[in-house]
């Protein structure tokens, strides 16, 4: 499985990167993050999607996850939201890296 999304939350400004990472926490010890919300009309067969949201020094944040997969946490992008819709490239790279961890956990 590839992809830059450990890449792209490095390259998040430190309040971002910290605050993004607390809320990854949460996801792993079973809770939900503080500002969260299911991301649907992705597609055919793309479920389980979940985007963070987080605002900095306003600055807006997104991380999309997928928590179904054997147990594991797999965070799909992360990006540094422009405009209050999600743009189609970043749908498309959401939706292809979902397809990946699919194919990696065989479900």
């Amino acid at each position: 499985m590839g992809g830059s999304s450990f890449e792209d939350l490095k390259s998040f400004p430190p309040e971002a990167r910290s605050g993004m990472g607390y809320q990854l926490h949460l996801v792993q010890a079973g809770e939900m993050p503080d500002d969260w919300k299911a991301r649907g009309n992705l597609g055919k067969g793309v479920t389980g999607v979940y985007e963070i949201r987080l605002s900095v020094e306003h600055n807006i944040y997104r991380t999309a996850y997928v928590a179904k997969f054997e147990g594991y946490v797999v965070v799909l992008h992360c990006w540094q939201k422009k405009t209050q819709a999600i743009s189609d490239s970043d749908k498309a790279i959401i939706v292809k890296r979902y397809r990946e961890a699919k194919e990696y956990f065989n479900e």
